[in-house]
């Protein structure tokens, strides 16, 4: 009965790999050989230029956030799906953020004078806000990521995936298209085979992922989670810096800051030529780099006392969660070595017998 089964088995598994599909008849094999040639690791383009790779990512993902991927919904396309659902998560933040500014920035020419002057005082500080949300955000994440990376190679690198899109009527075309993904974007299925096929990863750091996949994956949770709680922190501090008087006066006027950094460079070029060294005016430190010094002084210092001690808590808590996912992250505290597999071994008696369903 056992050994007929087994033969079914074969030739249910015979017969599968030699299903064709599609006008090209092209087997199981071919199809999956396919499948891992379209998924193109970006190790080296991360390594050499991490950020114009990053901006370029953004920018392609952002653009058909804004694009492609609405009207593929409202289209009732068949090929949407859940990839391009989280990418178009962007685009309610950031018209949030424009009409957030928008309110009492662009609308303030159609109050009263007062009015006018308050409403820019409020616009400047929700202006820098929304930009200290973003920044403090996505590079306090860099604190908990960096140091794992240096010291054990864990770095989410991304990768392109080129999708194969069933045909219809919008993209009878193009059946192409791509999506961005990073090797450890889900801790419980890494991308261990893009890491194996890349001859840009050296063997030593292949070697440590295949001994060590258990404890990969446990930095990687802690890693995630810190650097989560830590951004969120930061960003919180961030807004409330922002919310403070030193950013009632800063002049936003683009062009004449472009028109003052030409100059400076000019004059910079100038003294550079001669061989002289200049002090120069630099507008950036003098203008927003002391307002931020004061305003964050501000946040922990002025004040009532609930205002300021709320500061110094919440700036105290962006720091210590940040240190303490390095310190949990770097250090090897796992407790499972030997522990699970060894507790689980231990209770299957190996003298009884054992059915496999």
């Amino acid at each position: 009965m056992v050994n007929s089964i087994g033969i079914q088995n074969q030739i249910a598994k015979s017969n599968y790999n030699s299903v064709s599909f599609g006008n090209n008849n092209k087997k199981t094999e071919e199809i999956e050989s396919e499948h891992d040639k379209n998924n193109k690791i970006l190790y080296t383009e991360k390594k050499k230029h991490p950020v114009a790779l990053g901006l370029k990512i953004q920018t392609d993902k952002l653009k058909n956030a804004f694009t492609t991927y609405p009207k593929k919904g409202f289209e009732g396309s068949k090929n949407a799906n859940f990839y391009e659902f989280l990418t178009m998560g962007t685009v309610p933040y950031l018209m949030g953020s424009a009409t957030l500014i928008g309110v009492f920035n662009l609308a303030s020419k159609f109050f009263d004078t007062p009015a006018a002057v308050s409403a820019s005082k409020v616009g400047k500080k929700m202006g820098i806000g929304v930009l200290f949300y973003g920044l403090f955000k996505t590079f306090s994440k860099k604190l908990v990521e960096t140091p794992v990376n240096l010291k054990y190679g864990i770095d989410n690198t991304p990768y392109v995936k080129t999708v194969n899109e069933l045909p219809e009527e919008r993209n009878k075309d193009n059946l192409v298209a791509k999506e961005y993904h990073k090797i450890f974007e889900s801790v419980d299925f890494p991308r261990w085979d893009l890491i194996n096929d890349s001859k840009d990863i050296s063997p030593e750091q292949k070697e440590y992922f295949k001994n060590n996949k258990a404890e990969v994956k446990e930095k990687l949770i802690k890693t995630k989670l810190f650097s989560t709680v830590a951004s969120y922190l930061w960003a919180a501090t961030g807004v409330g810096i922002a919310m403070q008087k030193p950013w009632e006066n800063l002049e936003l006027n683009p062009a004449k800051r472009v028109r003052n950094f030409m100059n400076h460079r000019q004059i910079a070029s100038a003294a550079k030529e001669q061989g002289q060294k200049i002090k120069g005016y630099n507008w950036f430190a003098k203008d927003f780099g002391k307002k931020f010094i004061d305003s964050t002084k501000e946040f922990v210092n002025n004040g009532s006392k609930p205002a300021k001690y709320a500061g110094r808590a919440l700036l105290a808590a962006a720091v210590g969660v940040t240190l303490l996912g390095n310190f949990s992250t770097l250090f090897d505290f796992n407790k499972y070595k030997g522990s699970k597999v060894n507790g689980a071994s231990s209770l299957i008696d190996e003298t009884k017998e054992k059915v496999i369903c």
